[in-house]
């Protein structure tokens, strides 16, 4: 026999509003390190699961090779177009391989007049991300590299203080990224996190957004779930009624509450000594009340977490920590199949799913970028303007799902196993 209890926990979040807010369009503004769509969607995983109630609009503008002023070349079509309410901005990774002098070069100059611009449209909020380091360990050090070193150091400092004096929230990606970069390397790790020196791996991406996030202000502690055993009944601490349960038999809990942020792997996280990131992966769920030497095997969901003493569970289970990373997209449009999944760690396939629900519409999106269908034909009268029109009801359509597909993630309850070891 197994005996279910619902638990519907609300749980209040660090406010996000001061940057981010209900009926926001977002822009990602930035060159390859932003085109891969990876820290991007990230961001949007988290505010969306965090508020699913919002109605938001995210766009990614990140197109690869491109400097500031290449930027600022586009700004009109893929920036101002979309009539944005908040604008990311990551450059420099480019702007720092072009000879001192030259008008790529100028990254000071171009990001205030960016910057200026950005203000002229009215745009309410601009979130300035530094650039993320070049990493000299990977192949043999040059004159080309030292110089490309120096000058992403000196835009660092041009973020800093240029963010302090227009008042603008500037995330640390340089050095968050350097520092996960040698916390791996000195626990010894074969593969490199940024291989090619310049794109930051799926990992990197993780500490990337977690990064954003954290500055932002949004709420990335430990969600925490309190379940008390009290005589033969259990019961969460601030919510009436209980369930019967004697002990001897399996139980499942159904839970409702925060949901964990699982960038990368609880491994991983611990390898990049990261403790925000641990934090944000993690869903501590305790038992008060069991017997505590009796030994329980609990899963969540159709993955077991462990196998755990009353005394272990009473002080608290990360249900997180045998979570697997995120299921990448599939081939064709099997990427939502996660989203159908029921087996494995429920709260760890809500952000795959999401994730590969995002991967799809910013496929979409970028088909339908400007400049790959401005050299459609004409001849057929009106049939491009059908095109067009066409193409901004399928876009409307797939967000409407992605909001709704959101909710019903949010409130559909999922479930915690516990069962005596006989």
């Amino acid at each position: 026999m197994i005996t279910a209890l619902v638990l519907s926990l609300v749980v209040t979040a660090a406010p996000a509003e001061a940057v981010l807010r209900d009926g926001d369009r977002v822009v990602f503004l930035g060159d390859s390190i932003t085109v891969l769509h990876t820290y991007t969607r990230l961001i949007e995983v988290a505010v969306r699961l965090r508020h699913p109630e919002w109605s938001l609009t995210f766009i990614n503008a990140g197109v690869g090779g491109n400097t500031v002023k290449d930027g600022l070349e586009r700004l009109d079509v893929d920036v101002l177009a979309h009539k944005p309410t908040v604008v990311f901005v990551n450059f420099g990774m480019n702007d720092a391989s072009y000879p001192d002098g030259s008008s790529d070069a100028a990254f000071e100059k171009n990001m205030g007049t960016l910057l200026d611009r950005l203000a002229k449209a009215k745009v309410r909020q601009v979130v300035w991300l530094d650039p993320t380091p070049y990493d000299t360990s990977v192949g043999q050090p040059s004159p080309f590299n030292r110089h490309r070193v120096t000058r992403l150091g000196e835009f660092v400092e041009v973020a800093k203080t240029l963010g302090a004096e227009r008042s603008l929230p500037v995330v640390p990606l340089n050095d968050a990224v350097t520092r996960a970069i040698a916390s791996w390397r000195a626990a010894k790790r074969g593969e490199n996190l940024m291989p090619d020196r310049i794109h930051p791996g799926t990992v990197l991406h993780g500490v990337m957004a977690s990064t954003v996030l954290e500055t932002l202000g949004v709420d990335l502690t430990t969600p925490k779930v309190q379940v008390s055993l009290a005589g033969n009944e259990l019961r969460v601490a601030g919510q009436d009624g209980g369930v019967a349960w004697s002990g001897d038999r399996p139980v499942t809990v159904e839970l409702t509450t925060r949901a964990p942020l699982p960038f990368v792997t609880q491994a991983d996280a611990k390898l990049l000594d990261d403790p925000t990131l641990v934090a944000q992966g993690s869903l501590v769920v305790s038992f008060a009340g069991l017997p505590p030497r009796q030994r329980f095997v609990l899963k969540a969901g159709t993955l077991e977490v462990g196998h755990f003493t009353g005394a272990q569970l009473g002080a608290g289970v990360d249900v997180m920590a045998t979570a697997p990373g995120r299921v990448a997209p599939g081939p064709e449009r099997a990427d939502l199949a996660v989203c159908e999944a029921v087996t494995g760690n429920p709260w760890a396939n809500d952000v795959s799913c999401l994730f590969n629900v995002l991967y799809g519409r910013d496929q979409l999106r970028i088909s339908m970028r400007h400049e790959k269908t401005r050299g459609l034909p004409n001849s057929v009268p009106g049939f491009l303007e059908r095109y067009a029109t066409l193409q901004d009801e399928w876009m409307e359509a797939v967000e409407h799902d992605l909001a709704a597909r959101v909710r019903g993630m949010v409130v559909k309850p999922h479930t915690l196993s516990l069962e005596p070891e006989h």
